[in-house]
């Protein structure tokens, strides 16, 4: 099955604007417990989130998922300037594969958000995304 989370954290890490940001820390999932040892600081976590599909009664071997793009920061102001960056790579990408994954295309699918992550109290950001993909590697 193909890693939807891995080809948006590949497709982040290329971007040099994330990258001049955020460096290497870009996570699926969650934050490793050795980074989490290091927070708060620059770095973005991409997490499914659910959301309806848009092939759910078809045959076809795509699919779409709703991705939760969080961004962490020293100050809320660092959190917010890093999911600007993060968001805008997400707006820019166009129809391509990363991490073995056809990646068509990326959408808005909610507002910015700001505040603190409720566990640690650590400053944040997120918007959600809609990704429009191949549910097999190329």
């Amino acid at each position: 099955m193909a890693d939807l989370i891995s080809a948006i954290v590949a497709l982040l890490k290329a971007d040099s604007p994330v990258a001049a940001l955020a460096g290497e820390r870009v996570f699926g999932g969650e934050l490793p417990p050795d980074e989490a040892k290091q927070m708060p600081r620059h770095a973005l976590v991409v997490v499914p989130s659910g959301g309806p599909s848009l092939t759910g009664r078809s045959y076809a071997e795509h699919d779409s998922q709703r991705l939760d793009l969080f961004a962490y920061g020293a100050t809320p102001s660092d959190a917010a300037v890093l999911l600007q960056a993060g968001a805008l790579a997400l707006r820019r990408a166009r129809r391509q594969v990363r991490a073995g994954i056809l990646l068509h295309s990326i959408t808005v699918a909610g507002g910015f958000s700001a505040g603190r992550d409720p566990d640690a109290a650590w400053p944040r950001a997120f918007q959600s995304f809609q990704v429009l993909h191949a549910l097999t590697e190329v």
